[in-house]
């Protein structure tokens, strides 16, 4: 009888969920409906799309299954001609917050952008699998913006405290970490990781190549054409055509710049 009983209270269960899920996959093929599609959009359902915000996706773009896009109130999504959203990527806007993606551009699976200041991403950009791409401070917001033929590589974390601009065709490695927010860990009134906040913007000017593994502290500057030898640790300003690495990074060849 119990077994039986339980069998009951399964099954009602299973129901719930099934009927929430349901009611889920109207709401979010709803959202869909209200968004502006362009001709040729493909999508592979499920797609969700949550929020109240305004949904733009370009001709030719592509959505694919479980990719999560998120609209907080006054907030825009824009995903340009021929961009592809990878399963179970997910983009969240906050308020009053645009994100905009150019042409062919991409955020690979698994992917996280979520910004309150504003996303730009340039034509034929991209965004490698597995990235965290997000404030890492609560209550600090910074804006993101990524040139033309640039690409992120797997598994980064870009913290955007503060904010942080990566210029045209600048390749970051696989497992890079980019903080733009410190703590004081001066007092003793506090654990040292609760501190004080301290922020400061992270630039990668064009053409700039950020190897696999590297660490670049708040406030630094890589400069045009710039190399970051793989496992390094960038601590201040590298000059346009250096080429750095170590911990903390330091020069190792002046090349020619174009800059």
């Amino acid at each position: 009888m119990k077994t039986i009983l339980n069998l009951i209270k399964i099954k009602l269960m299973y129901l719930s969920y099934v009927a929430k899920r349901f009611s889920r996959f109207i709401y979010w093929n709803l959202r869909l409906a209200q968004s502006d599609l362009g001709k040729n959009v493909r999508i592979h359902f499920p797609v969700i799309v949550e929020g109240s915000g305004r949904l733009t996706v370009g001709p030719g773009a592509e959505l694919m299954k479980r990719c999560s896009i998120g609209l907080s109130p006054g907030s825009r999504i824009i995903l340009g001609a021929s961009t592809r959203i990878h399963p179970e990527a997910n983009i969240h806007a906050g308020k009053e917050t645009t994100i905009l993606l150019g042409e062919k551009c991409a955020i690979l699976s698994h992917a996280i952008v979520r910004n309150g200041k504003g996303v730009e991403m340039g034509n034929n950009s991209s965004v490698s699998s597995y990235c965290n791409i997000f404030p890492r401070e609560p209550g600090y917001d910074g804006r993101l913006v990524i040139g033309k033929g640039s690409n992120i590589g797997d598994n980064t974390i870009i913290d955007t405290s503060d904010d942080v601009i990566i210029g045209e065709q600048v390749a970051l490695g696989p497992h890079d970490i980019v903080y733009t927010h410190d703590h004081d860990y001066r007092s003793d009134s506090f654990a040292a990781w609760k501190g004080g906040v301290h922020t400061g913007k992270v630039v990668v000017e064009d053409g700039a190549w950020v190897g696999a593994r590297v660490t670049l502290l708040p406030g630094v500057t890589i400069g045009k054409r710039a190399i970051v030898a793989a496992g390094s640790v960038v601590t201040k300003d590298v000059a346009p055509g250096d080429i750095v690495g170590g911990i903390p990074a330091k020069s190792l060849l002046k090349k020619q710049s174009n800059a």
